[in-house]
C-alpha cells in the first residue's frame, strides 16, 4: 500500500533551477536602493550600472563594490528589532520582502536587519547588477558573546553555523563582502587570501589565515581548514595588542534553504543572544575620505559611539520612550505603532 501523503505540499525555499527564474532587481529598483543608501551621483554613473559585463573588472567593477558596501552599511542598521518590536516575531528572507523593509518602507521607517537578511540582500543587489557572488557561512567566534562566562570559558570556541557572507570574484580574484556584523565586522571589501592584513576602522587591524580552528578532531595534514577572520583592536598599545578571532568561514556554498534553517534557530533558540538582547547598530563614514571611520550602537539600554577606535561614555536610556526615541534621533529607525506594541511587558525600558 502506498504511503499517503499530504494533499498540499507546502512550498519549499529553493533556489530556481533556470537562471532567469532567480531573484533579481530591476534597473528602477536599483535605483531607489541607491537613493536608500544616499550613494552620491557620481558613483550612480558607474558604467557598470548599464553593462553588467563590467561588473568583473577591478577598474569598474571593484570600486563599485566598495562604494555600495560602505554606503550600505552606513546607512542600512545591523538590527534584531523584528524579534522585539513586532507581533509576530519572525524573519523572512525572501528577497521580495527584503526589499519592501529595507528599501520601500527603509526610506521612512529606515530598517534593517541581521546578517542573513543584509547580506541575502546584498547578495541579491549585486547580482543584479552582475556581480559573481557566492553565499557562504560563518560561525562566531564565542570571544564575541555579551556573556562574561561564556567568553571567560569558551572564548577558543566557535557557535555552530549562524552567520552567512558574501564572495565576489572580480578578474579572478574573490573577495570578502560583508555588511551583517554590525560593529565587530571587516567594514571593508578585502581579499580571499591567506595572511592578508589591513586596517578596517583605524585603528583597529583585521587579518586572514585558513588554517585549523582549536576545536578540530583532525590532526596534522589531517585537520580540516577553515578561513579564519580575527582583529586586533589596539595595535599600537603594548600588551593590549592581541589578535581576537572573530569568526570563520568556509567557501562552500550555502544555499537559501541552508539559512532557513539558520536563522530560525538564531531568531527563536533561547540560548541564541539575539532572542533576549535587544541590538541597533550604525557604521560611521568619512564621506571625504570614504572610509568607515566607527560606529555608534544600541544594547538594550544603552547607546555609544565610537569614533577612531575612542569610545564615548554609554547613554543609559531610561525609559522607553527614550528608546524609542534614541532610534529615531539617532539610527532613523521610526517604528510603527503596531511595532511599538508589539514589543513584551517584559523588555519594556521603565
Amino acid at each position: 500500500m502506498a504511503h499517503k501523503t499530504s494533499p498540499a505540499v507546502p512550498a519549499q525555499t529553493s533556489v530556481p533551477i533556470d537562471p532567469k527564474n532567480r531573484p533579481r532587481y530591476s534597473h528602477e529598483q536599483l535605483q531607489q536602493y541607491f537613493t536608500r543608501i544616499n550613494l552620491p551621483e557620481q558613483i550612480r554613473t558607474s558604467p557598470v550600472i548599464n553593462d553588467a559585463s563590467l561588473a568583473g573588472t577591478e577598474e569598474h567593477g571593484l570600486p563599485l563594490l566598495k562604494a555600495l558596501h560602505r554606503h550600505h552599511l552606513a546607512n542600512i542598521p545591523f538590527e534584531n528589532l523584528e524579534l522585539h518590536y513586532s507581533a509576530h516575531k519572525k524573519i523572512s528572507l525572501n528577497m521580495d520582502v527584503l526589499f519592501d523593509k529595507f528599501v520601500v518602507r527603509g526610506i521612512k521607517h529606515g530598517r534593517g536587519g541581521r546578517c542573513m537578511e543584509n547580506n541575502g540582500f546584498f547578495g541579491t543587489v549585486l547580482r543584479s547588477l552582475g556581480y559573481n557572488v557566492r553565499n557562504c557561512a560563518g560561525r562566531v567566534s564565542r570571544m564575541w558573546n555579551p556573556n562574561a562566562e561564556t567568553r571567560e570559558q569558551l572564548g577558543e570556541t566557535y557557535d555552530g553555523w549562524n552567520h552567512m557572507l558574501n564572495l565576489v570574484k572580480i578578474n579572478n580574484q574573490r573577495y570578502i563582502v560583508d555588511v551583517g556584523m554590525g560593529s565587530m565586522g571587516p567594514a571593508i571589501v578585502y581579499p580571499l587570501q591567506d595572511g592578508w592584513e589591513g586596517v578596517a576602522v583605524a585603528p583597529r587591524k583585521i587579518r586572514l589565515q585558513l588554517k585549523a580552528i582549536p576545536e578540530t578532531y583532525g590532526q596534522g595534514d589531517d585537520a580540516p581548514k577553515l578561513w579564519c577572520f580575527d582583529q586586533c583592536l589596539v595595535p599600537d598599545a603594548p600588551g593590549k595588542d592581541k589578535w581576537i578571532p572573530t569568526y570563520c568561514f568556509t567557501e562552500t556554498e550555502f544555499l537559501p534553504q541552508d539559512y532557513e534553517m539558520m536563522s530560525y534557530f538564531t531568531s527563536n533558540n533561547p540560548s541564541v543572544f539575539f532572542t533576549y538582547c535587544l541590538i541597533c547598530t550604525k557604521l560611521l563614514v568619512d564621506e571625504e575620505k570614504e572610509v568607515v571611520v566607527g560606529d555608534v550602537s544600541l544594547f538594550n539600554n544603552g547607546v555609544r559611539k565610537t569614533v577612531g577606535g575612542k569610545r564615548d561614555a554609554p547613554q543609559e536610556l531610561k525609559s522607553e520612550e527614550e528608546r524609542i526615541q534614541v532610534l529615531k534621533d539617532v539610527f532613523k529607525v521610526e517604528l510603527t505603532e503596531e511595532e511599538k506594541n508589539g514589543l513584551p511587558d517584559d523588555k519594556k525600558l521603565n
